[in-house]
């Protein structure tokens, strides 16, 4: 499509229209899924979907324009303004970019949207001091707003009713966002939930999928319009808190604790895709391991084999992703370093650094393509979907027999502090490290599931008796990991075929002296942290 040309700047002391009318705020909840765009035509007309349709799909042309600063200071404040053109109609909405909190299900937008009809293309400012959204637009940035990017796509909507009390609102968009003559295509669908429960939006969406592969989609048009205008690439997204509390029970930490483990995952798809940053893919690994050490937590209550079913599927995906992270970790912790600063290491020559780096990423690229692969494989779009699904639905809860229903329906207090002295425990008694590096990859990993378990739970407890365990810990964490990257390092040199061995000695040798400083710090580490006393005991 060709947009039309963007809207004016509107004057700072514009104010409502004779059309205008008071906000109305409403909670968005939908769940986007990205599709090929010879696809797209066939989703409204799928049977499984029509013999649910309320009525007929209908088709139109929708034309947005976005706004914001030139310094984005809406987009700073987790906002976004657009002035849509329906028909004859134009409609202002403010809109949080993502509002969803840890209760909210992974995968599914959860944003607050403000609605004003308003008299033609350009923004209205003055409805924008409207008391319900009082302080989400700030107000220096009235004078200053100019439109920075638009959308025209053509939007198909069907209204389907899976069940008298459901009510789910499914949209095919295709088109583009456009911005200074660059552009994004649009090609998805977005499932909106108007009534009923939440799990409806993962049924529908694994119907889709068994049809027509996609991707779970969590980028809004707002967000891809202002990657587009900035031209920065997703970066990495760290793990949000927990908000468990005391009052919690065990089934809503376990749903908890799975849906923010979805969440990281999903939300470090595009950074992994986009190949900016090697810590997108890594971040998508910790997050299947959270949810694998949080499922073992609960398994035995939970008693779920298609819950078991399905984490073992991501334990598969996660596998995938393995070996690429290994050629990561050479690249970034070794040979990049080297490049660097090569006036430090005046034995080893740069050019040979450059040859081995060449045969480096040559031997990556391999796994760096099975790594996408398993990402974008329809696999692992229907085994995050139906762990999703399973979950939301609840049926491991509401049909649980009486006893294991009383246990999930307990306050988690009554487990978190037994489990994390489990873990606690599986690390020995010993009060010197292990001196060979198995048994320090061993301890690591260890470490790890318990730093994970302490994750889950902190919340539990007042914050000031945890800061001395994690701030022991985690250092100590970071120490072996460094220590084992050493290890997957100097192993996929000695794996690279073609390279010259005097490069790999002196390479190998540049490592272990570098290895050896860090393991020097380790036995004080190890003691800083069995000094500490557990803040669940």
């Amino acid at each position: 499509m060709t947009p039309v040309s963007p809207p004016v700047k509107p004057p700072a002391s514009q104010h409502p229209g004779p059309d205008a009318q008071p906000a109305a705020a409403f909670r968005e909840v939908e769940l986007k899924l990205h599709a090929a765009p010879a696809d797209l035509a066939r989703v409204s007309a799928l049977p499984g979907l029509m013999a649910l349709a309320d009525g007929p799909a209908t088709t139109q042309r929708l034309r947005t324009a976005y706004f914001d600063t030139p310094d984005l200071k809406l987009a700073a404040n987790g906002v976004a303004l657009r002035v849509r053109q329906e028909g004859e109609r134009f409609i202002q909405t403010l809109k949080t970019v993502n509002s969803a909190s840890p209760g909210d299900s992974a995968a599914v937008a959860v944003r607050r949207e403000w609605d004003w009809t308003v008299a033609g293309e350009a923004v209205d400012v003055g409805v924008l001091s409207d008391p319900g959204v009082a302080g989400l637009v700030p107000a220096a940035a009235l004078d200053t707003l100019e439109c920075l990017f638009i959308t025209d796509f053509r939007r198909t909507t069907l209204l389907l009713r899976p069940d008298p009390l459901t009510a789910v609102e499914l949209v095919v968009d295709d088109g583009g966002v456009y911005a200074g003559g660059r552009s994004l295509p649009i090609s998805e669908v977005e499932l909106e939930l108007k009534a009923g429960k939440v799990a409806s939006l993962f049924d529908l969406a694994l119907t889709l999928q068994a049809a027509i592969p996609m991707r779970i989609g969590t980028e809004s048009k707002a967000e891809a319009g202002l990657r587009l205008v900035t031209g920065r690439t997703p970066g990495p997204v760290e793990a949000e808190p927990l908000g468990l509390s005391p009052l919690t029970t065990v089934a809503e930490a376990y749903r908890h604790i799975l849906r923010q483990a979805l969440r990281q995952f999903l939300a470090n798809e595009a950074c992994a895709l986009g190949g900016g940053d090697v810590e997108g893919l890594h971040r998508m690994r910790v997050a299947l391991r959270r949810l694998r050490t949080a499922h073992r937590l609960f398994a035995p209550l939970i008693a779920a084999p298609e819950a078991d079913r399905l984490v073992e599927e991501s334990r598969a995906i996660a596998k995938r992703l393995g070996p690429a992270r290994g050629w990561d970790v050479l690249m970034s912790g070794v040979i990049d370093p080297l490049l660097a600063e090569p006036a430090t290491e005046p034995v080893i020559d740069r050019a040979a650094v450059n040859r081995l780096a060449s045969l480096a990423r040559s031997a990556g690229a391999g796994p760096a393509r099975e790594a996408m692969a398993a990402i974008l494989a329809p696999a692992c779009t229907t085994t995050i979907l139906g762990l999703a699904a399973w979950l939301e639905h609840g049926h491991w809860l509401s049909e649980a027999d009486g006893d294991r229903r009383t246990a999930l329906s307990a306050p988690i207090t009554t487990l978190a502090s037994g489990w994390l002295s489990a873990k606690q425990a599986k690390l020995g008694k010993s009060p010197k490290l292990p001196e060979d590096a198995k048994g320090r990859d061993k301890l690591r990993r260890r470490l790890r599931a318990l730093r994970y378990t302490a994750d889950f739970f902190r919340g539990l407890y007042p914050e000031a008796a945890t800061l001395p365990f994690f701030a022991a810990l985690e250092p100590l964490q970071a120490a072996l990991d460094a220590d084992q990257d050493a290890v997957t390092s100097a192993r996929m040199l000695g794996s690279l075929s073609g390279a010259d061995p005097k490069t790999v000695a002196a390479v190998t040798a540049w490592i272990d002296r570098r290895s050896d400083k860090r393991r020097k710090a380790l036995p004080e580490l190890w003691r800083r942290f069995r000094a500490v006393p557990p803040f669940w005991s």
